[in-house]
């Protein structure tokens, strides 16, 4: 019963070695500071709108839509980012949407929406 016992261990000390070692997959990287959409300062939330996948962002900014879609467009262009599509109006006339292309050429959808001069929202539509 020894030989038999002596020669199983013998024939599976592979099985009981220590594995080569495997690299670790690759994490991924955070954006690049140029690659972060600039939101204002005095802007709260940054919270995923329901039913986006996570793609769709939401921010509250305590002043009217008209300032706030000036700052962020002005903001973007001293960013290097390319607006490709400035202002249009939704079909309501109640918010105004810009698309940009960052410097890696990612499109990103902003609008603007709110009804007075004391808050609005930002919608960011992530590529």
């Amino acid at each position: 019963m020894r030989p038999i016992l002596l020669a199983i261990l013998l024939s599976s000390t592979s099985a009981f070695a220590a594995p080569e070692p495997v690299e670790a997959p690759a994490k991924k990287q955070a954006p690049k500071d140029e690659e972060k959409f600039p939101i204002p300062k005095d802007a709260t939330g940054g919270d995923a709108a329901p039913g986006g996948g996570g793609k769709i962002l939401m921010y509250k900014v305590p002043r009217g839509k008209a300032a706030v879609a000036t700052e962020v467009k002005e903001s973007l262009t001293k960013a290097g980012w390319k607006i490709t599509n400035d202002g249009t109006a939704s079909p309501s006339g109640r918010s105004i949407r810009v698309e940009v292309t960052s410097k890696s050429g990612k499109l990103y959808k902003a609008s603007f929406t709110g009804v007075d001069d004391k808050e609005s929202a930002i919608i960011l539509t992530l590529p």
